[in-house]
């Protein structure tokens, strides 16, 4: 994948030369590549594939803070109206998934129909034809999960094709399972080239796409045979899985590749935005999620949790994925004062806090890991009404990697336990698990979990100011905005009010 850096630059040499001809009636473009005359060999069949890889340039980030988890008080990110469900059709973020997720399938279109012509061999054309359908589908059963029914575009249309209408979210689904298919029968287990898609990705991202739909005994299929692959492992040391120098390592499935100097994270990176803007809010409903290391919620009685030391002996995934108060932040001992922290709380997962330039992040982005992976079939498996044994141990296989270590289902919560009981075992496990992971918004709307959609509260800061004796700080919480759900916009987003306005035939979806 990283010699995507070398095709580019090939890329701009040869459109270099190509403006240089003195044949002014040469009518190709010369500000891009000709389809008529490029697809010659497989260097350029490269090239044009890592464009596709390289639209996967998303602003992630911001749809942790449109969930219960995390609080971002500024409108211009786009995040503060998704959260208060105030979104309407011209809000950016919508904007921004629907254009993105369109200009893939647009790219992935166009190589399809070009990488048939190019002189390689059958095994070569279709494990790269696998990779490029592999994102169609990735992007299409995304687009349905916020959307609902969108456009099926399955080629590269032509002007009079343009004016599109909305495809049954069935059919949308349909012909992402049959990508999906061909991508499990023709990518490799091992890829190539560190970054590209695999089996593994494949397989993991359809059990996505049937667990978002409800299609729970398929969900837990595919999920299987993520696990039978054999390939994957959760690591020991939890915080460490999201570290620069540990990049690609052995629980993750499918993450955005990304190097310093040469192809950073968008702006504003996550060390930009976790490591020094004052908008990157923990929400107190995320820090209480957190049991105690007995395995106790800390509003059980004999939980041993105490308000006033309300960060002693907690699952150490708290302290791993947060900064918490008294915590070390760059170097310092982090006193949430001033324009620190909104609530008291920043993100340490993807932070990257030692960094010396945050606009030049080259910190990987997972979108998949082996923990999701187990955690979905456990779900499904629950959903099905299964719970046997296998639930219990899928889901301990995640609380006990040996830097959490928490106590098994068995002696914290029982055994013989009923499917609502582990439905809410499951539920709560996923949301310590991937906090800041991009996964907990899709949650909470997949399973229309309006009692999420709460009011933002923090602690107060000027209770914590004093660094020289934290004996002296006192926890006092305090609320700092105001959400509620909006049950005539439901779950779904708008459609793009540009989209709208081009073209008389892209209905819009009810609220908006």
């Amino acid at each position: 994948m990283r010699n995507l850096y070398q095709y580019i630059f090939i890329l701009l040499v040869v459109v270099t030369a190509v403006g240089c001809q003195k044949d002014l009636l040469d009518k190709s473009p010369l500000d891009k590549l000709s389809t008529e005359t490029f697809y010659k060999d497989q260097s350029q069949a490269d090239m044009a594939l890592n464009g596709v890889y390289n639209s996967f340039n998303c602003c992630w980030l911001m749809l942790d803070f449109m969930s219960d988890n995390n609080y971002c008080q500024d409108a211009w990110q786009g995040s503060l109206e998704f959260s208060q469900w105030t979104q309407n059709s011209s809000s950016w973020r919508a904007w921004e998934k629907w254009a993105i997720g369109y200009q893939t399938i647009g790219r992935v279109n166009r190589f399809l129909e070009n990488i048939v012509q190019v002189p390689i061999s059958d095994d070569v054309k279709n494990r790269m034809m696998a990779e490029a359908r592999f994102m169609r589908a990735y992007w299409y059963a995304d687009l349905v999960h916020f959307f609902g029914d969108v456009p099926l575009i399955l080629k590269t249309l032509t002007l009079s094709e343009s004016q599109v209408t909305r495809t049954p979210k069935a059919d949308v689904l349909k012909a992402a399972e049959a990508d999906f298919d061909f991508a499990i029968a023709n990518l490799p287990v091992k890829a190539s080239e560190v970054g590209r898609a695999t089996k593994g990705a494949a397989w993991a991202f359809k059990a996505r796409m049937y667990l978002y739909n409800e299609r729970w005994a398929e969900a837990a299929a595919a999920a299987n045979e993520v696990i039978k692959l054999n390939t994957y492992s959760l690591q020991a040391d939890y915080q460490n899985i999201f570290v620069e120098s540990n990049e690609n390592n052995s629980e993750v499935i499918f993450d955005i590749q990304y190097i310093r100097n040469t192809r950073q994270q968008p702006w504003p990176s996550t060390a930009l935005s976790y490591s020094e803007w004052p908008t990157a809010g923990v929400t107190l409903s995320m820090i209480d999620s957190y049991y105690m290391k007995n395995g106790k919620a800390i509003s059980d009685a004999g939980s041993g949790y105490n308000e006033q030391d309300p960060f002693k002996d907690r699952d150490p995934r708290m302290a791993a994925t947060f900064f918490l108060p008294g915590s070390q932040f760059k170097g310092k001992t982090f006193i949430p004062k001033g324009e620190s922290s909104r609530t008291c709380f920043r993100p340490r997962k993807y932070a990257d806090e030692n960094n010396p330039d945050l606009n030049n992040c080259g910190l990987n982005l997972i979108l998949m890991r082996y923990a999701d992976v187990l955690l979905m079939r456990a779900e499904a498996l629950i959903e099905t009404g299964n719970t046997t044994q296998e639930v219990y141990d899928l889901i301990n296989q995640v609380r006990q990697r040996a830097s959490v270590n928490m106590p098994k289902i068995e002696a914290a919560e029982g055994t013989g336990l009923s499917q609502a009981q582990l439905r809410q075992i499951l539920r709560h496990e996923r949301r310590v698990e991937f906090p800041m992971e991009f996964t907990r918004y899709s949650d909470m709307r997949r399973w229309k979990l309006e009692s999420a959609v709460q009011d933002v509260y923090g602690f107060n800061k000027e209770a914590l100011s004093d660094p020289s004796d934290p004996a002296k700080w006192v926890f006092k919480r305090e609320k700092l905005a105001t959400r509620s759900f909006d049950p005539k916009k439901g779950w779904l987003w708008p459609i793009p009010q540009d989209d709208i306005n081009s073209n008389k035939n892209m209905k819009q979806n009810d609220g908006y």
